[in-house]
Formats: structure tokens, C-alpha cells, sequence
């Protein structure tokens, strides 16, 4: 029986090597090689085949970070606690329940010390702190062409359903930094009201009840509907595309498939009759083996996500070249955006992933700018780091603390304080950005 069992399990191992090496051998929808240099201008970043080309109709690689904990607070880089903090692994619970952006709104409420005026200030004075424009300078010296901004339906509306059109004024302001640092921005759906994961970092846990809520469903489009009709024809060489939906499982701990993607071309179909021009990111959660080609939808103008997070005993080089493989055998005739990935502290790691993002031409942006020591994953054999910097910001009790206390904490997350560099070297010396550790 054990050897039956061997046999079977080699047979398996001798079958995925063979599928893996013929996967990497079948012909790339758009080799290097052969990939046409210029397009027809359009004034806008575009997909088309298989290639991203800048509004001036030439090729196209996005080189980035991302925003994370900026417009959403994520339990594991948070300023913020809902009761008392310790140093945290990913998945341990809290005193009061695990952080999401939801129960912290739900906390501030529950303060007596805060009315929805004084919440409203204290949001909006962690936002303007927390990113500044020193940093939108600082990305760009350090040879990077773009962010993702990452929100989630509670930045936008009043409890995931009302349009609250002022706190757009606040993006337009980061749209025109942007643009005045040469700096590209992707629009990051990160939670839709009822979300679309029941993942922490889509602000709310609680539920997984996007799709099929007809309420939820109609609300995720209004909201894409409302922004691509307010940038239609603006910050066209500014906005690069629009992240439908991050990281969407099928299911709770399952990953994506066919029901997402129908629900992409809902919501595809939502911004093209506002905006016709824009390109839209579709995420494959998480491996292209979970996506649908979008073909049979007609969609055009759209690019394919992946998120990279190598927590196998693999190499970052292997790992990159499996996406790829399953990217070949999938025919996916549209241009790749790994529009998350992270290697810690491996510099080696890194350097194998820019090396093999290079050769393929794939755009890709590193999760993420700034992190929190106090609440990051942490694990001794690999996860030990997440951002460029990191922030050295005790939480704040958002049940407890009054007004100044809060106030006080969050006009402190500025990047220039309480903050070292992490990671920042390997990109300064990836992309020829100065090896500073203050930002200035």
C-alpha cells in the first residue's frame, strides 16, 4: 500500500513537471520579441494586444507601490485598536474582535467622547497625514512610475451606499500630486459593501454577501459608475485604470472563478458607458488558473491581475515562471499587472522577481509603502517586513481614547516621523532612487 502510494505520488510529481516545462515552452501570446513598440495615441493608458501603452501610444511598464493603510486600515500595520493592542500574526483575533475598517467606524461611534462631525475630522486628518505630498516626491525619485490607492466603499458613501461627493475632493487632490510627480495612478476597489471576500482587508469581515445581494450588487456599481463619470475625459494621462474588485473569492477561503468574473463584466459594463476609453483591471485571485477569458465577454481595453505572495519553499524566480506557465496555458491575450507581490526582507527574492518581471514585460507594483511595526506579520523564517518604511506608531484605542488623543496620534503618521526604511534600499538600488532614510 505505501508503495502504491509513492507511485502514485511520483507519477503526480513526473506529470506536473512535465505540464509546468510545457507550459513555459508554449508560445506567449506576446512575446518580448515581437512586441509592437507604438500604438495609435489615444491620450489615455491603454491595453491592447497584450501590451499597456502610455497615452502617447508607446510601451508601457507600470513600476510601483502600493498605498496600503492609507484610506483603509488593515489589522496588520494599524495606528489603530480596538482594544488592547500586542504585537500580532497574521489571523490571531483581538480583545474586541478582529480590526476591520468597519468595527473601527463602529468603535468611533460607540466612543463617548466623538459625535460624526469630530469622527469625520479625525478620519480626514489621519488621510491627510498618514500620505503626504513629500511622499508622492519621494516615489517618484526613487524611479517609480505609479501608486494604487487602495479604498473601500466606506471611503466613498455613507455606509457603503450613499454617494458622499466631498470626500471625492480629497482624490482629486492626490490625482493633481500625481500628476505633477509624473506618478500613474490605479483606482483599487479594495471592499465593496457586503464584500467581495470576507477578508479583514476589504474593511469588513463579517460578511460575504456582495454577490447575489441585489442591494450590494447595485451599490458596487453606482459607486464605479459615479468615478468613471467624474474623471471621464480627466487626468487622462493620470489615472491608468480601474481595479474592479481586489482579491474576490468564490466563497470564503476559496478562491475566485466564473461568478466573479460574470460580475466583472457587470460592472466593466457600468464604467464603458461612462467612460469608454479608461483601462479596467481584472484580478485572477489568485492564480491565472482562477480567471475566465474575458474574451467571451468582448471586453477590450482590459489587463489581468495577479498577486505574487511566495510563501512556498520555491524560489521567487520558479514562482514568477509558474504564473507565467499558467498564464500561456489559460491564452490569456491581455497584459499581466502583479499588482501586489512581496519578498520581505529577501533581497535576493526581490532581485529575482524585478529580473523575471523584466523579461516578461509585466507591470508590478510591491505591497507596499508603509507599514506599522507594531501590527505586521511577523514570522522568523520569512515574513519580517512589509513596507519601504515603517511606521513606529502605537495604536490608539479607537473605543476609549477622546478626541485630542486620537487627533494626537494620527498628525504623527507622517512618513518623515516616527518612521525607518526598510525595503527602500533594494528598490534604490533597483531603480537608481537615492539610499536616504529620511524623506525630505
Amino acid at each position: 500500500m505505501i508503495w502504491y502510494a509513492l507511485a502514485v505520488v511520483a507519477a503526480a510529481l513526473v506529470l506536473f513537471a512535465i505540464t509546468f516545462y510545457v507550459a513555459l515552452t508554449v508560445k506567449n501570446p506576446n512575446p518580448k520579441k515581437k512586441r509592437k513598440q507604438t500604438a495609435v495615441p489615444t491620450g489615455y493608458v491603454r491595453a491592447e494586444g497584450g501590451n499597456i501603452y502610455d497615452e502617447n501610444g508607446k510601451i508601457l511598464v507600470l513600476k510601483g507601490v502600493n498605498l496600503g493603510n492609507w484610506f483603509v486600515q488593515e489589522p496588520w500595520m494599524a495606528v489603530s485598536t480596538l482594544g488592547k493592542w500586542k504585537n500580532s500574526v497574521y489571523g490571531k483575533k483581538y480583545k474586541n474582535g478582529e480590526y476591520t475598517q468597519k468595527r473601527a467606524l463602529e468603535a468611533m461611534r460607540a466612543n463617548r467622547y466623538l459625535d460624526e462631525e469630530k469622527i469625520s475630522e479625525l478620519n480626514r486628518l489621519y488621510i491627510d497625514n498618514y500620505i503626504t505630498e513629500k511622499d508622492f516626491g519621494n516615489i517618484s525619485s526613487l524611479g517609480l512610475n505609479c501608486v494604487r490607492i487602495n479604498f473601500t466603499c466606506y471611503n466613498f458613501t455613507y455606509d457603503g451606499y450613499e454617494i458622499d461627493e466631498n470626500a471625492f475632493i480629497k482624490l482629486d487632490e492626490i490625482l493633481g500630486l500625481c500628476e505633477k510627480y509624473g506618478l500613474y495612478v490605479i483606482l483599487d476597489n479594495h471592499g465593496a459593501i457586503g464584500s467581495q471576500n470576507r477578508d479583514n482587508h476589504s474593511g469588513n469581515n463579517d460578511t460575504f454577501d456582495l454577490y447575489g445581494n441585489e442591494k450590494n450588487e447595485n451599490a458596487t456599481k453606482r459607486l464605479w459608475r459615479y468615478i468613471a463619470g467624474r474623471y471621464a475625459g480627466k487626468y487622462k494621462n493620470v489615472i491608468a485604470g480601474y481595479d474592479l474588485l481586489n482579491e474576490p473569492r468564490r466563497a470564503p477561503g476559496k478562491f475566485a472563478g466564473k461568478k466573479q468574473f460574470d460580475f466583472y463584466n457587470e460592472l466593466y459594463k457600468t464604467i464603458r458607458a461612462e467612460d469608454p476609453e479608461r483601462m479596467i483591471i481584472a484580478e485572477c485571485f489568485t492564480f491565472p488558473a482562477h480567471g475566465v477569458n474575458g474574451r467571451r465577454y468582448g471586453w477590450e481595453n482590459v489587463c489581468y491581475s495577479y498577486h505574487i505572495y511566495n510563501l512556498t519553499p520555491f524560489s521567487e524566480r520558479f514562482v514568477v515562471k509558474f504564473y507565467r506557465a499558467m498564464h500561456n496555458l489559460m491564452r490569456y491575450d491581455f497584459p499581466v499587472i502583479i499588482s501586489e507581490f512581496s519578498e520581505w526582507s529577501n533581497e535576493k527574492g526581490w532581485r529575482q522577481a524585478f529580473e523575471e518581471f523584466e523579461k516578461l514585460g509585466w507591470s508590478h507594483l510591491c505591497w507596499l509603502y508603509k507599514s506599522n511595526k507594531y501590527y505586521y506579520c511577523r514570522n522568523e523564517n520569512k515574513m519580517n517586513c512589509w513596507g519601504l518604511y515603517e511606521l513606529d506608531a502605537e495604536p490608539v484605542n479607537l473605543y476609549t481614547a477622546d478626541y485630542a488623543e486620537i487627533a494626537d496620534k494620527w498628525k504623527n503618521v507622517t512618513t518623515d516621523k516616527c518612521v525607518k526604511s526598510t525595503i527602500y534600499y533594494i528598490y534604490a538600488k533597483r531603480f537608481g532612487g537615492e539610499e536616504r532614510d529620511e524623506i525630505r
